[in-house]
């Protein structure tokens, strides 16, 4: 397992610009919204489920959870 406390991030142009659009609408800092965005992915059952079939994650690896309240928890 990877474990470390930084994640770099180094998107193409097309995608650095619409993070800074969003961030510029929103108000925010670009690294900010990232971080909010990627807060949201992690969080939202869909997108969890959607990233996993996408990239076809072995089942051994796959990310199981359960949702408490408004909390998805990683089992």
């Amino acid at each position: 397992m990877i474990a470390g406390k930084r994640v770099g991030l180094t998107p193409d142009e097309d995608t650095r610009k619409k993070l800074v659009r969003l961030a510029v609408a929103c108000g925010k800092h670009p690294t900010t919204m990232a971080l909010d965005l990627v807060k949201l992915c992690l969080n939202t059952p869909n997108i969890i489920d959607h990233v996993q079939r996408i990239n076809n994650a072995e089942e051994r690896y796959r990310v199981r959870y359960r949702i408490e309240g408004n909390a998805v928890i990683y089992d």
